[in-house]
């Protein structure tokens, strides 16, 4: 059983990763075309329901094999735990409200505006440099002194 949820968390993070708009967050940089823009952000929104999805399943899988695996008395556990809540927040905080805030916009200076201002670097960086450091918390599950 342990196996199959194993297999349960990462194929719920790989969903996750599949349907997450960090992609789309690059191409709306370069991007000056309304309409195009306009397409984009459709399509972040289009799969929300299934990021939603992917991203309980991600937490709820992590909570049971925490259970299974006897591992919330460690930790890489907790550890991993706050830096999944981390790449949230910073996710959040600069990728969906800003991106909100474009979709919201009908005044084209300020859709540019948005734009200039908008870092997606910042939310590559962060969940793929957040990722690879859980992953290493749990392939190793390092003690810490």
């Amino acid at each position: 059983m342990y196996r199959w949820i194993v297999f349960i968390h990462i194929a719920s993070v790989l969903g996750l990763l599949l349907v997450h708009p960090v992609t789309v967050a690059f191409h709306l940089k370069q991007e000056r075309d309304d309409t195009r823009i306009r397409e984009l952000l459709e399509v972040t929104e289009a799969a929300s329901t299934l990021r939603w999805i992917f991203f309980g399943l991600v937490i709820l899988s992590g909570v049971v094999l925490g259970f299974l695996g006897s591992w919330w008395s460690t930790a890489w556990i907790w550890s991993a735990l706050a830096i999944f809540v981390l790449i949230g927040v910073v996710m959040n905080l600069y990728g969906g409200r800003m991106i909100d805030r474009i979709a919201d916009t009908e005044d084209n200076a300020e859709m540019e505006r948005l734009l200039s201002r908008f870092r997606p670097w910042i939310l590559g960086v962060t969940g793929g440099g957040g990722l690879f450091v859980i992953l290493y918390l749990m392939l190793f599950k390092p003690s810490f002194p």
